[in-house]
């Protein structure tokens, strides 16, 4: 009997899509990459850098009979999104949805999928700070993939997903969802926050005219909104709860900081930057090293079965496959059991 080769959808071939599709195509595996983008230029681009085998432009059919799912859809398409390929993927499928925030999409999941097809939520944490990253099959190389799911989720789709991660390179992190959607309230969401309200006092006060003329890097990088307006206020009012605690956080602190700044003199200014200097100077330097301690260290979940990873993928995904030097010899190939 023939073998079945199974399908891997990617829906969003944006930065994270393509660069998932050019991974998978590093070492051919018994699988095919299928692309679906509402954009044809993306589905295009993506076709022709290599990151998959063929395009649709249907959902339906690109879903159709996929063993696994991977979207980049933004939360407020979710729902829409997952009555429109529930009946489509093969009995059994994992959608790996990656977006910000955790628990608000696998409510979504919850509520929009049938029994037997297993959602699990994920968010890489991008370390390359010093510039603007292209697609690029060694994206997420060493960083910090955050894994979350509900506990209904089966153990052999979460392995799915932590074998897949290992095939791009990267470290999985599981992590409560609403401990990570904390978290990103904190050091994500907040600081989009901050960016609109920033260009927002500049673009409305007075004098905005001859002000652009002025601003430069530090303006563009302090104010920079990446999303869509629907996107960005779907994902902020999804997590309303953490981000308002964050921003009476940050309301007592600017009330300090303006204490500081109407002192008589600039001690306590400079008492309160020297910490705060060296903290983001260490920080800088870690995120470039990728050195965290504790953080890049994967969190395993026991008992994890294979059956669905030899069902659909062979031991593609036993870790990160093994590439040749040029003399031939294979590199990162696990040990044989």
């Amino acid at each position: 009997m023939a073998e079945t080769t199974a399908r891997i959808t990617l829906v969003g071939l944006d930065l994270i899509g393509t660069s998932i599709g050019l991974s998978l195509h590093e070492n051919a595996g018994n699988y095919q990459v299928i692309g679906n983008d509402r954009e044809p230029t993306r589905m295009n681009e993506a076709k022709r850098l290599g990151a998959l085998d063929s395009t649709k432009w249907n959902l339906h059919s690109a879903c159709d009979n996929a063993s696994l799912v991977i979207t980049t859809e933004p939360l407020s398409e979710l729902p829409e999104f997952f009555q429109q390929i529930r009946e489509d993927v093969a009995e059994g499928a994992v959608i790996f949805g990656i977006g910000p925030v955790m628990q608000p999409a696998l409510d979504i999941a919850a509520n929009n999928l049938p029994e037997g097809i297993n959602f699990v939520a994920g968010r890489p944490v991008h370390s390359d700070i010093s510039s603007q990253p292209e697609p690029r099959s060694e994206l997420f190389k060493d960083s910090t993939f955050c894994i979350g799911a509900s506990p209904q989720t089966a153990t052999s789709a979460l392995e799915l997903v932590s074998n897949l991660l290992a095939r791009l390179g990267a470290k999985p992190l599981y992590i409560d969802p609403l401990e990570h959607d904390g978290i990103v309230a904190a050091v994500e969401q907040l600081p989009e926050i901050l960016a609109a309200v920033l260009f927002q006092a500049a673009f409305d006060g007075s004098g905005w005219h001859e002000s652009q003329k002025l601003a430069g890097r530090r303006f563009a990088l302090s104010t920079a909104l990446e999303a869509s307006p629907e996107e960005l206020a779907a994902s902020l009012f999804a997590n309303r709860d953490m981000l308002l605690q964050r921003l009476d956080q940050l309301s007592t602190q600017l009330e300090t900081w303006r204490e500081r700044l109407a002192a008589e003199d600039t001690k306590p200014l400079e008492e309160s930057l020297d910490g705060l200097v060296q903290g983001r100077a260490k920080w800088e330097r870690d995120a470039k090293l990728r050195d965290w301690d504790r953080l890049t260290e994967p969190t395993s979940r026991a008992d994890y079965g294979g059956s669905m990873r030899q069902m659909f993928f062979g031991n593609l995904f036993s870790g990160r496959s093994g590439r040749r030097d040029p003399g031939g010899r294979d590199k990162d190939t696990p040990k044989k059991r």
